[in-house]
């Protein structure tokens, strides 16, 4: 983001203090790098589409187009307060409470502050796609934060403040995963954009699992296959306390056109 792109976006956050603003736009703009532009590939035109009628738009809306109205950058939807309905503002980001994460088709949010550590995101992320309970398979991780909290060697551990860290798959611009298996078994998912695992190709060597950063590819054991998230959406569904959001953009789409900063007209150009 340049000079007068930050400044612009800045002044539509009225009343925030400058300096989380300063944290938020550094935070976001390193997961920017990851995920925001191009790891996953966009979903079909048509996928959205149903959507974007009821938005009062006649163009699919999708990550790309959200994005690119609210100033080019995730950071922008942030500190314009554009996604202040679900939690994610300049101050809950800069602190480490909320984090974000940008997929083709939905903007998933978890928040810190809501997760009891119930770990019922880790069940149904496993009997929705393994057809049976198990905290090692599972796409969502809470429970090994348990004891580290924010980091190995922050004060949060060891249940000091019952605020665990949630996490899943990063679909990284350049995945190290991907990058390292033998047999090319992680690719993008057509419709979805995820990376997803290839269970025909895939040999279980464990290679994705050694190379991800969060170790989050896992083996399972009973089929020998790896297996990783594919954006589907249980553990949201599924959470008591709303620690997890799927928000679609047509629906980051109406707050942007709500708030009088970017026109609908402005919005279908992009």
């Amino acid at each position: 983001m340049s000079e007068s792109e930050f400044e612009r976006s800045k002044d539509t956050q009225k009343g925030s203090d400058n300096a989380a603003e300063a944290a938020a736009e550094a935070t976001v703009g390193a997961a920017e790098a990851a995920v925001e532009t191009g790891g996953a590939a966009e979903p079909a035109a048509g996928d959205s589409g149903e959507a974007a009628i009821a938005t009062g738009l006649k163009k699919p809306i999708t990550r790309r187009t959200v994005v690119a109205a609210a100033g080019g950058t995730i950071a922008g939807l942030v500190i314009g307060g554009f996604l202040g309905s679900w939690g994610v503002t300049s101050s809950s980001i800069a602190s480490g409470k909320v984090a974000i994460l940008a997929t083709p088709q939905k903007l998933i949010v978890t928040d810190r502050r809501r997760c009891s550590g119930c770990q019922r995101c880790e069940m149904m992320c496993s009997l929705r796609n393994d057809g049976h309970v198990s905290q090692l398979t599972s796409r969502v991780k809470v429970s090994r934060n348990y004891y580290f909290g924010k980091s190995v060697d922050g004060p949060d551990g060891t249940y000091h403040n019952m605020e665990w860290v949630v996490e899943s798959c990063k679909q990284c611009q350049d995945p190290w995963c991907a990058k390292y298996c033998p047999v090319h078994a992680i690719v993008s998912d057509e419709n979805s954009g995820a990376r997803i695992v290839d269970k025909q190709a895939c040999i279980g060597c464990g290679m994705c699992h050694a190379a991800c950063p969060w170790n989050m590819p896992t083996i399972d054991p009973v089929i020998g296959k790896s297996t990783k998230c594919i954006a589907c959406g249980r553990c949201a569904e599924q959470c008591p306390n709303s620690a997890i959001l799927f928000v679609d953009w047509e629906d980051i789409a109406t707050k942007v056109i709500e708030s009088d900063e970017v026109s609908t007209a402005r919005l279908v150009a992009q």
